[in-house]
């Protein structure tokens, strides 16, 4: 309790409170954002593996809800139907291999009724920002092959570029009314390539592990050190508090010892030379009775009790100096204890 008591400081306080909040932080937040992107990314993967072995299917065989398009995203499609190039959008703020591009999305109406938007593939930005003239997209009755995507999220409102829409993200919601086209608007078709009315083709991402799980490893793991580098220094604290009070316990106690030890030696020390002092006097009255006193000396006499008393102060000066001496004598030894 006492020890617990010495931690209830500002700056114990606010530190136990913000590794409890980081700590919080770690395992609630942090690493499941993460490992979250780990499981998003993985099951991306697998998608794009699937779809890879996969050989296209009709469109009517996979697409029967709207999750069909995440759950059976880059598969590919085949579908039958007519183009509508006279209503046509473009995605803006696109690159491919590092080179700024427009990627032309374009509605297709197949035989059953239902409109697609299809991402037809992508060209170079003009200059300034400008759209470059392109092929359009065939008349007639054509058959495409194309990968199922799900459709985007975000900033969508179309901003026109060389007098045509053009959109940051694809959605299809938003285009449909745009283009004034009832498209479907859970996702769209990607074309590929040598197909009727594809451009260059839009590349499918890698297969790729990404950092995310060790990052959310990482997240996991100073969420765990926290806790752990307090107690560590809490530790050392109690241990640090507790070598000094036995050091200031011993250095109490070897004051003690030596100021008891100094006084016993000075107060034997003036005993001694007051008895001596006192026999000598002693011995010097018996004999003056047969020494005549000097007639020059004319001080008045001293009594044997002041002779024995000057004695002794002169034999505890002559030892042991001063009482001022014995002080600073004292203090450097304190001194000396505290340096080492």
């Amino acid at each position: 309790m006492r020890n617990l008591r010495r931690f209830l400081t500002p700056g114990w306080i606010l530190g136990v409170i913000t590794v409890i909040l980081f700590a919080w932080a770690c395992f609630a937040l942090l690493a499941p954002w993460q490992l979250d992107k780990s499981d998003d990314l993985q099951a991306r993967n697998d998608r794009i593996a699937t779809a890879i072995e996969a050989a296209p299917a009709p469109v009517d065989q996979l697409v029967n809800s709207p999750l069909d398009f995440t759950d059976h995203e880059w598969r590919l499609v085949t579908v039958s139907g007519q183009w509508r190039p006279e209503s046509e959008a473009l995605l803006r703020l696109r690159s491919v291999d590092g080179t700024p591009v427009y990627q032309v999305l374009t509605p297709f109406a197949t035989d059953s009724g239902t409109e697609y938007l299809v991402n037809r593939g992508h060209v170079p930005v003009g200059e300034a920002g400008s759209v470059p003239d392109y092929a359009a997209a065939p008349s007639g009755e054509v058959e495409i092959t194309a990968r199922l995507r799900k459709a985007e999220t975000g900033e969508s409102e179309p901003v026109t570029v060389d007098g045509q829409p053009t959109v940051r993200v694809i959605d299809p919601a938003v285009l449909g009314r745009t283009l004034d086209q009832p498209l479907e608007d859970a996702g769209y078709l990607q074309l590929i390539s040598d197909q009727p009315g594809s451009l260059a083709p839009v590349p499918i991402p890698g297969i790729e592990a990404g950092p995310y799980l060790s990052y959310g490893l990482q997240w996991l793991l100073f969420g765990i050190l926290a806790p752990a580098g307090l107690g560590y220094f809490a530790w050392a604290e109690i241990k640090a508090r507790r070598r000094d009070a036995e050091n200031a316990a011993a250095d109490g106690t070897a004051d003690g010892a030596a100021d008891a030890a100094a006084d016993g030696t000075a107060d034997g020390a003036a005993d001694g030379a007051a008895q001596g002092a006192a026999d000598g006097v002693a011995h010097g009255a018996v004999g003056s009775d047969s020494v005549d006193p000097d007639p020059a000396d004319d001080r008045p006499a001293s009594t044997p009790e002041e002779d024995a008393t000057a004695a002794r102060e002169r034999a505890m000066r002559a030892r042991y100096g001063s009482r001022d001496d014995a002080e600073r004598r004292r203090a450097h030894r304190r001194a000396d204890r505290l340096r080492s």
